[in-house]
């Protein structure tokens, strides 16, 4: 199985943290990022977001980009950890083999960690990781494919 994880972009300050909305370099910079995904294969069953405003937004552009429809899921907000992301895959994904989950930080580094044994990974704003499962995706069982910092999306 195959587990992606797709950082919010750059996201407006604010003190309403469920409001605040993708800079419009934040949203450019994920709509440049859709000729990479599509070279490196990008291609899952699902996507799976946090309803918050801005992970809810850069779920709707990469969705778009690959030819998906959103799903959203309370359980994706800040805080998440990896239990509360394996009950949104049991409940959403089916018997699909790749999923893409779009989330916060701190929460993403540290399941990726978790399923990967990794000391330590850093998701910057736009950021997207590929981890690879034999099987069903266990703690300590993943292996990072591929972990993409959003520079790359643009010149």
């Amino acid at each position: 199985m195959i587990l992606y994880f797709l950082r919010h972009g750059r996201a407006e300050q604010g003190s309403d943290d469920e409001r605040r909305d993708l800079t419009a370099d934040g949203e450019a910079a994920l709509l440049a990022a859709g000729p990479l995904w599509h070279r490196l294969n990008l291609r899952p069953d699902a996507v799976i977001s946090s309803p918050v405003l801005r992970a809810r937004r850069t779920a709707e552009i990469a969705a778009e980009q690959i030819g998906r429809t959103p799903i959203l899921d309370d359980r994706l907000r800040p805080g998440a950890d990896w239990g509360d992301v394996a009950r949104a895959l049991a409940t959403h994904a089916g018997d699909t083999r790749r999923v893409l989950f779009v989330g916060h930080e701190p929460d993403l580094s540290t399941i990726i960690c978790h399923l990967t044994n990794a000391s330590s990974v850093r998701m910057r704003p736009g950021g997207l990781a590929c981890l690879e499962f034999p099987g069903i995706p266990e703690p300590g069982a993943g292996e990072i494919a591929w972990l993409i910092d959003p520079d790359l999306y643009t010149e």
